[in-house]
């Protein structure tokens, strides 16, 4: 099914504490859980936010990944390999993360949005964009690059097909 994170927060003047609570709901003992999780949240006078977290990416899409960026800056050559990842994370992960996550966008829009395109793209090699998404928002990643940059004329092969 997927795992349900829970958040409780309390409000302590300018300090705000938060406790978070995963939950695999796989299991009968998992749905149980969440049950109990969800009857204390509605008889506590405290905020409670739910949040269903997909399923994380697996090692071999990290990959999957690397190879990307390394075809393309071959056959681009005038670009490196670092150049290219943080291209792929500003132009096709951004905005997916953008559509998905509230707080994403708003903190994206507020720290990194207003700089100009070459300082976001320097920024993108610290800021977290592919690692925050989960196996579906990744596949999609991963599609779009393949097929924005097989647009350009640039040959991608995937691992194993060669």
């Amino acid at each position: 099914m997927g795992k349900w994170k829970f958040r409780r927060a309390a409000e302590f003047g300018v300090i705000r504490v938060t406790r978070a609570v995963q939950i695999d709901c796989s299991t009968d003992t998992g749905w149980q859980a969440l049950s109990n999780v969800r009857a204390n949240a509605l008889l506590s006078s405290k905020p409670f936010v739910v949040q269903v977290l997909g399923e994380r990416r697996s090692l071999d899409q990290n990959a999957l990944s690397h190879a990307l960026y390394t075809q393309i800056a071959a056959q681009l050559e005038d670009q490196t390999v670092q150049e290219i990842r943080a291209e792929c994370k500003l132009r096709y992960g951004v905005p997916i993360l953008r559509a998905a996550s509230d707080e994403f966008r708003n903190r994206y829009d507020k720290v990194i949005k207003p700089h100009d395109y070459e300082t976001k793209l320097a920024l993108m090699e610290w800021l977290p964009v592919t690692s925050l998404m989960d196996k579906a928002q990744f596949s999609e990643y991963v599609d779009t690059v393949i097929r924005e940059y097989s647009k350009a004329g640039i040959s991608i092969v995937m691992p194993g097909e060669r």
